[in-house]
């Protein structure tokens, strides 16, 4: 059994993924029927090599709610923040996700995921040009699941590689951010051992990422 408990935030806007990236995680599963989380779900993987019981707090990522976050971030050792490569917006709102959570439980590790790079590799081999028409046309689940969200029809953009190196080389200069960074699928569960046990091995302080 492990000997030491760790409490992971797992946070971001709705519909970027992070039920099916947990549940990938810790089950080897993944489902494509989107599901809107309902207060919070706790899960947990032991990593055996580091000695680390990982709980992870999935919690709901509408906006509207997140007054209501806090009273789940009390203890937190760390936290994994998701925003989804095809809608621009998610990427813009890492800062106040950041900013939040840091205001309440002070700063901590934190894994950025950029999640459903399976969708940027599939539009990088197709002969769309434009992508908000190309995840129009081939992904209805993922416009289903934001229409039913948030009640309009979404603009996808996608977040470039340079745009997250841009950010977090501002971040840098104006905080003391210790974070990993992985590009991740869900689906085909790309990166997402790695990103999640990136955060373990920061915590148990094996790990330099920045």
């Amino acid at each position: 059994m492990a000997s030491r408990s760790v409490k992971i935030l797992l946070l971001g806007d709705g519909a970027v993924g992070k039920t099916s990236l947990v549940r990938r995680f810790v089950e080897q599963k993944f489902d494509d029927k989107y599901k809107m989380s309902i207060g919070v779900n706790v899960k947990k993987r032991v990593i055996e090599e580091l000695d680390l019981n990982m709980m992870v707090w999935d919690i709901y990522g509408q906006k509207l709610n997140k007054k209501l976050h806090s009273s789940h971030y009390s203890g937190a050792d760390g936290a994994i923040i998701v925003y989804d490569l095809t809608r621009y917006e998610t990427f813009v709102n890492l800062d106040d996700w950041i900013d939040h959570v840091f205001s309440y439980v002070g700063e901590l590790p934190v894994a950025i995921l950029g999640n459903k790079f399976d969708l940027i590799e599939a539009y990088e081999t197709s002969d769309e040009e434009d992508f908000n028409h190309f995840v129009h046309r081939n992904h209805l689940e993922v416009l289903d699941a934001h229409t039913r969200i948030y009640g309009e029809d979404p603009v996808f953009r996608r977040v470039m590689v340079k745009d997250f190196w841009d950010w977090a080389n501002k971040k840098k200069d104006e905080t003391d951010l210790k974070f990993s960074f992985y590009m991740t699928s869900a689906k085909t569960g790309e990166n997402v051992d790695e990103a999640f046990l990136s955060l373990s091995r920061m915590l148990a302080g094996s790990d330099n990422d920045e």
